[in-house]
């Protein structure tokens, strides 16, 4: 059986905020923006009268990455998780230079657990962060070449 990893989605309750945060902060693309309704959508979410938004934001090598989506007639409570959260638990961004990143999220006021910590073999620093809902995000910066 072959198998390709797709993409990661999250639930959010303020789309333009997450979209400016995942897009002019991150510097992911949108590729694609949609809406659906109907007997599809709530067959597959099990509610009724579903209406889900949403916008995909990637990079050039992997266009589909993110999938914000926000369902208006069915907001859900946001429940706080951290690192060591219990099942789906955290996005990973992999980037050249952890400074900016750690830079934008002083300046958004954005929390993050301890601070960016060097790792033995794979990485060079690694940080857990919130985006601005509070879902977890791990950066990891790449070794020098």
């Amino acid at each position: 059986m072959a198998i390709t990893i797709g993409h990661t989605g999250v639930v959010v309750r303020d789309l333009p905020l997450m979209e400016r945060f995942y897009g002019e902060i991150l510097g992911l693309e949108e590729t694609r923006r949609v809406v659906r309704e109907g007997p599809f959508i709530d067959g597959i979410t099990g509610l009724t009268g579903v209406v889900l938004q949403a916008v995909i934001l990637g990079t050039p090598e992997h266009p589909n990455g993110v999938e914000l989506i926000k369902y208006p007639n069915h907001p859900s409570a946001i429940v706080p998780k951290g690192p060591n959260g219990h099942g789906m638990n955290h996005i990973h961004f992999i980037v050249d230079d952890l400074d900016p990143i750690l830079a934008a999220l002083e300046g958004l006021g954005l929390d993050y657990w301890g601070s960016p910590q060097d790792w033995p073999d794979t990485w060079k620093r690694v940080l857990y962060a919130k985006d601005p809902e509070g879902n977890v995000i791990e950066f990891t910066e790449r070794l020098p070449s």
